[in-house]
């Protein structure tokens, strides 16, 4: 299906590993002109092999800095940013409450900066180089459903989620704005961890109705979809991709049974 991206500028944060870099890949391959921030560099990234071993087009830009940094942001926007057709808000940090040094104002302020102040920062700055366009945010299914010890991360995502909904209002009609979120996906920082937690991750894909997690490359093709003419339509949407995963109804006791057994019972 021909998404009618060829050429479009499109801004994604996060671009440099993992879905952030899924999208960018996604949107050369469309043959449109993807334009990439990150903290870390190009240089040695996910990103940068993927362009190596696909020879993929150089029609791009990168720039290193932080989605948080006001004034930097500005000066790139002032500078090299002119016209964009789309913004993909990928930013943010990973890890429970633990791993940030519990739920201090400290860790609350870094989580709701890397997912929230962020994406406001970029939105603030993206749209009024918007004639026409699209906006994606990118969420979690810690939204539907939230494990115990990651309440950073979880509001975080809520924060995007309540920019997404004002935000698709607000810039209508011109501007549509959605939020993806994914369940587990098999990036190549999870598919690292996942070597020492095998267990874990196939009891979460054994619950899961489709039997697995999500490929990088398919969160990418949802966000191209949601940034093309093709959803002209949607706006304002959580759309999860999770392989079903919140879907399904499990309960401890009912897995260790046959379910066909306990629907008989009246």
């Amino acid at each position: 299906m021909q998404l009618g991206l060829k050429d479009k500028k499109i801004i994604v944060t996060g671009a440099a590993n993992g879905i952030g870099s899924a999208i960018f890949q996604a949107l050369l391959k469309e043959k449109a002109f993807p334009i990439g921030f990150d903290f870390e560099e190009l240089r040695n990234s996910e990103l940068e092999e993927k362009i190596k071993e696909y020879k993929i087009s150089n029609n791009f830009d990168f720039f290193q800095a932080d989605v948080c940094d006001e004034e930097r942001l500005n000066y790139i926007f002032k500078t090299h940013i002119k016209e964009i057709s789309g913004l993909v808000n990928n930013a943010g940090v990973l890890g429970g409450d633990d791993a940030h040094g519990g739920r201090t104002n400290a860790a609350w302020d870094k989580m709701l900066n890397a997912h929230a102040k962020s994406a406001f920062l970029l939105t603030e700055l993206s749209y009024p180089k918007m004639n026409n366009g699209s906006i994606v945010n990118i969420g979690s299914i810690e939204l539907e459903m939230a494990a115990p010890g990651v309440v950073l991360y979880t509001a975080a995502k809520g924060a995007l989620l309540g920019l997404t909904v004002s935000y698709s209002t607000h810039l209508a009609p011109n501007i549509r704005v959605n939020i993806v979120s994914p369940g587990n996906v098999n990036t190549k920082r999870n598919l690292a961890q996942y070597k020492e937690h095998k267990e874990l991750v196939d009891a979460f894909e054994e619950k899961t109705p489709l039997k697995r997690s999500v490929e990088p490359e398919e969160v990418a093709d949802l966000v191209l979809f949601l940034l093309s003419d093709k959803a002209k339509a949607i706006t304002g949407q959580n759309h999860i991709i999770d392989c079903g995963y919140t879907k399904a109804l499990w309960d401890p006791i009912w897995s260790k049974k046959d379910l066909n057994d306990v629907y008989k019972q009246e």
